[in-house]
């Protein structure tokens, strides 16, 4: 039932009025998706897409973005039409779907765009003021796409050896030309986030942020909303290799105390009441 229309169905009618604030709305959402497994890239560019083939929009199984984004979008719509249509305007620069358009890296595409495109705000700055910090990061796209192999193909497992690896050839090839981006992200430093959680709007998006390494393609490196509850704020988040799943958020954060890549904060946005 997770993938059909009449679960999307269910999922808006159970959120509360388009005139209850957003958090309530993402919160009430997300109810529906506690337990979803977790699977690395569930969603692609649909039965037609040049190199990922998995489904556009499907709620049978998340990563952390996907779960964000997919929240996000039933939480604005009013319709699955719709919710299908802010999906695309979510996942995608100027809702051009493409893989090359795709908001794959949330430093340098999917915070940046999605702020550009008035989905989002920026709330780190006010989670803590004169205490965040700022994170820089050169990030290549080039040589992202030179690392791709078959396995990055979704969709081609009947498909002749040949044909595969000429899609292959063209996925690399779409990164030729690009330029690296210097990545700037803003921060919590995580030793400030205790007292910072009474100032996160209920319903925020946090990236978990982390050392800007030589060895290391991003410093973003997972994705997840913060709730207000009975007991204070806590962590859902589509947890790696596990499902959605709900964690207390100072026991989630203390999980990164000594982690051996560092992790430097948190980066907040919210999402804009009236974006649609």
């Amino acid at each position: 039932m997770r993938r059909g229309v009449l679960a999307v169905c269910a999922l808006l009618l159970a959120c509360p009025a388009s005139g209850a604030p957003i958090g309530e709305r993402l919160r009430s959402i997300s109810d529906g998706f506690l337990g979803t497994p977790y699977v690395l890239g569930p969603l692609g560019e649909g039965p037609e897409g040049e190199f990922d083939r998995d489904p556009l929009f499907s709620t049978a199984a998340f990563d952390c973005t996907t779960f964000v984004e997919t929240t996000m979008a039933l939480a604005l719509a009013g319709t699955p039409a719709e919710a299908t249509d802010l999906l695309r305007r979510i996942r995608y620069k100027d809702g051009v779907v493409g893989f090359a358009t795709r908001n794959h890296f949330p430093e340098i595409d999917w915070l940046p765009n999605n702020i550009a495109a008035g989905f989002l705000t920026d709330a780190t700055a006010q989670a803590a003021p004169g205490r965040h910090q700022t994170v820089v990061k050169r990030i290549s796209k080039r040589d992202w796409y030179r690392s791709k192999t078959l396995t990055d193909l979704e969709g081609f497992e009947g498909a002749a050896a040949m044909e595969r690896e000429e899609r292959l050839r063209r996925l690399r090839a779409l990164g030729e030309g690009m330029p690296d981006e210097d990545a700037s992200v803003a921060y919590v430093p995580l030793e400030a986030l205790e007292e910072a959680l009474p100032r996160i709007p209920s319903g925020a998006i946090g990236s978990v942020v982390r050392a800007a390494l030589p060895g290391k393609p991003v410093v973003v490196t997972h994705q997840l909303f913060l709730f207000d509850g009975p007991e204070g704020k806590f962590v859902r988040h589509a947890a790696f290799n596990k499902s959605v799943e709900d964690v207390p958020a100072m026991e989630y954060f203390g999980r990164f105390k000594d982690a051996s890549w560092r992790v430097l904060g948190l980066n907040l946005v919210v999402v804009s009441e009236s974006a649609r």
